[in-house]
């Protein structure tokens, strides 16, 4: 079974422990080294918090289960605090090959609930696969070259 990003963008995540909602998910933390999810974002700016994928213990249709209160942290470093401001998206972003040419942009993200690996990035009717994926920052996505091709 897989999830896409728009599916989870204001779903809310509960406390496992305690059974308090912390907070619906604002933004995916996106590692396009690892190809995976490596976090939940929820709230915008100053008020971001961060869970790390490793702290969901379940991933259901109206909501998303986290060990315990203690999983929500403030984000570390510049790279979490963009993320917490919105500015590290994937979805919304252009995407680029490797020679510079424009393919599209992101308009969703499929990936695996258990572990957060990502599937494929949808572009339009597009799908590519997340082996595509060279990298990602706040300019732009870029993918492999044999990915330029009209779409």
């Amino acid at each position: 079974m897989s999830e896409t990003y728009r599916q989870t963008i204001g779903r809310k995540v509960v406390s496992r422990a305690s059974a308090q909602e912390l907070g619906p998910v604002s933004d995916l933390l996106y590692d396009a080294r690892r190809r995976r999810i490596s976090g939940l974002v929820l709230g915008h700016g100053r008020k971001a918090r961060i869970v790390d994928w490793s702290q969901v213990s379940g991933f259901g249709p109206d909501a998303i289960l986290v060990s315990d209160d203690d999983a929500l942290r403030e984000p570390a470093g510049e790279r979490e605090e963009q993320a917490g401001k919105g500015k590290l998206s994937l979805v919304g972003a252009r995407v680029l090959t490797e020679k510079g040419n424009e393919i599209g942009t992101v308009d969703d993200i499929v990936f695996d609930p258990a572990d957060g690996s990502v599937v494929a990035l949808l572009l339009g009717d597009r799908e590519l696969p997340a082996t595509a994926l060279l990298g990602a920052g706040s300019y732009a996505a870029v993918v492999s070259a044999d990915q330029d091709t009209a779409i």
